[in-house]
């Protein structure tokens, strides 16, 4: 059509410019499923009393930044001190649903230092979530998928009462 590279690009930029805002019809039905809520997994190290209080210290910034509206995460209340379920060394959850996981992730990228995050999605594939489905800020650890069934039949969508993610009413 064009050969051009640059005449290429504007092409794509003007047909994303001209693109309905929300899917029409023919797009939801090509796609099979989107998801909804995440888990950041912020690791440390149990021992190193910088890296531990690094990681505290970023999940009290999380709990403020909550408070004060920035953005809904959900950390949960458990801080592990020890290896726990595939996750080898100290770590604490932060669940947050998709309209929130844009800036969750920016604040994670600008806020983690040396600690490392696991990023991973929620649906009933949990072994597959912790592995191919992965991503990492900061260096990547090994993970026990052997802790981890391979189908989760509860219910999609951790913190009902928000109303987000895959509670969101339709």
């Amino acid at each position: 059509m064009f050969s051009d590279p640059d005449t290429v690009q504007q092409h794509i930029i003007d047909t994303a410019f001209h693109a309905p805002s929300t899917p029409t019809a023919k797009a939801e039905k090509d796609v099979n499923e989107e998801i909804l809520e995440w888990h950041f997994h912020i690791y440390f190290f149990q021992h190193n009393e910088q890296q531990k209080t690094a990681a505290l210290h970023l999940r009290q910034r999380i709990l403020d930044l909550v408070s004060e509206g920035y953005f809904k995460v959900v950390p949960l209340q458990r801080v592990n001190f020890d290896p726990i379920g595939p996750h080898p060394i100290g770590s604490y959850e932060v669940w947050a649903p998709v309209e929130h996981f844009a800036r969750a992730y920016s604040f994670f990228t600008l806020n983690r230092g040396e600690l490392s995050i696991l990023i991973h999605p929620l649906t009933t594939l949990p072994r597959i979530d912790h592995s191919t489905r992965v991503s990492w800020l900061g260096a990547p650890f090994p993970i026990d998928l052997s802790a981890l069934p391979l189908t989760d039949d509860s219910p999609l969508g951790q913190y009902p009462k928000l109303k987000l993610g895959y509670s969101k009413p339709k």
